[in-house]
């Protein structure tokens, strides 16, 4: 049984990231100062060189050591912390060594400036093991351009990709619903190189061999899953998973993983084979937005043309797009403009892509939005601060996506809210300071 370590050792072994840059910046402000005093305007920055020198190998000594209390922490690969340990006490030598050079006042600047640039090197490597410890291996080339992997001689670079979900009896709910899951919550601390409890969750098999506490999952039992345990903790537990800073699972991820387990906690099935029944197949689909829960935004349309957005623009209207790839539109009208017919005829240049659409207080009358009615994806409608009645109201009950609508400031009345509740998309009315009464709501 490995011996434990006392928990004062490991409290200062928590300083080490904070303490760690100190000699980054000294040491790099050092090989900075060498090179520029070179030049005749910048010699009076010679003398610094010394002492910034001498800050980097001390801070950089403080760091080996809290460095080394950390790793008796454990949950990293072996071999990566071995590397950068001796890498880091490498650089803290050669900046003494410099430091000697320097003092001693030699004559061989071509190996001082040699000196220096191993030292640039070296803390590069150094400091690039550690970021590989604390984010994993792949982190600083995830999104290099592959001329930049092979340089560094890594493989071209293979995107993790998806299956997109259309019909969720076609899904395999591991690989397709848990595994996505893992992937975005857990997996940055329980890889390869970060083995937080020595838990691996980068596979199916890893996952259920469980970590040093033993397993993480009891097939058949959430309940008794230390995994679903960990995750439904007070967000102030010590034990609360994934730690303080990183995004927490959300409900309808845990009831997932909990249905998953109970389930029998199985590879390859598919969702036909576990015989879903129907209150998870709607949880699924919402999580997923398939089916009744597909929304607009997930499938992307081409893009307005340049020439319509300075129409619109020139109308009165703020135009943004809402999302990259997609092209869907944010339209808002401009303070203080006060819209005509004219303008808001302009928005049916764009009409497919204009989903949110921010019209409050601009002055539009009942007849005026029966031109709304011609926006076929729009989800979200801000109409406050306008003189509008139910009858302008009834125009929008042809806008068969509307999510969101905002009716405050105006002269609505219990009928409006009649006739919006033919929109079945609607989720959210807002009706502040109008005739609408409790009762007709």
């Amino acid at each position: 049984m490995e011996n434990e370590v006392n928990d004062i050792v490991l409290f200062f072994g928590r300083f080490h990231p904070i303490i760690v840059h100190l000699p980054i910046g000294f040491l790099l402000l050092g090989i900075i100062l060498h090179f520029i005093s070179k030049c005749e305007s910048f010699k009076k920055y010679a003398p610094v060189v010394d002492f910034t020198l001498f800050l980097g190998g001390i801070s950089g000594v403080i760091a080996c050591i809290l460095g080394y209390m950390l790793s008796l922490e454990g949950g990293y690969n072996e071999d990566a912390v071995m590397l950068h340990q001796w890498f880091g006490i490498g650089l803290t030598v050669l900046s003494f060594i410099m430091l000697g050079w320097r003092r001693a006042e030699t004559k061989n600047s071509s190996m001082v400036s040699g000196g220096f640039a191993s030292l640039l090197i070296l803390l590069t490597f150094t400091g690039h093991l550690g970021g590989n410890l604390t984010h994993g291996s792949n982190y600083l080339f995830q999104y290099a351009p592959n001329p930049v992997r092979t340089i560094a001689g890594l493989p071209p670079k293979i995107n993790k990709t998806y299956k997109k979900i259309t019909n969720i009896d076609s899904a395999l709910v591991f690989e397709d619903i848990i595994q996505p899951i893992l992937d975005a919550r857990c997996v940055s601390c329980h890889n390869e190189d970060k083995l937080k409890g020595e838990l691996l969750m980068t596979t199916f098999d890893h996952l259920m061999k469980g970590g040093e506490s033993g397993a993480v999952i009891v097939a058949g039992n959430s309940i008794s899953s230390d995994l679903i345990h960990r995750v439904t903790l007070a967000p102030d537990d010590e034990d609360f998973m994934p730690p303080e800073g990183k995004t927490p699972l959300s409900k309808e991820q845990i009831k997932l993983l909990e249905w998953w387990i109970d389930e029998g906690a199985k590879p390859n099935a598919s969702l036909q084979a576990l015989n879903a029944g129907p209150e998870i197949r709607d949880q699924l689909e919402k999580y997923l937005s398939i089916g009744k829960y597909m929304t607009i935004l997930n499938t992307p349309i081409d893009p307005v043309k340049a020439s319509i957005i300075e129409d619109l623009e020139s109308s009165g209207f703020m135009v943004s797009v809402l999302a990259e790839k997609v092209n869907y539109l944010d339209v808002s009208v401009k303070p203080g403009i006060q819209l005509t017919k004219k303008e808001l005829e302009t928005l049916k240049k764009a009409k497919d892509n204009i989903v949110w659409l921010d019209l409050k207080n601009s002055g539009i009358k009942d007849d005026n939005l029966s031109i709304l009615s011609d926006l076929p994806n729009l989800l979200k409608l801000r109409l406050d601060h306008n003189d509008i009645t139910d009858k302008g109201a009834a125009h929008l009950t042809k806008l068969t996506r509307l999510e969101y609508i905002n009716l405050s400031f105006t002269k609505i009345s219990d009928q409006a809210i009649s006739d919006l509740h033919k929109i079945k998309s609607l989720k959210k009315v807002y009706y502040y300071n109008t005739a609408v009464k409790e009762a007709g709501v």
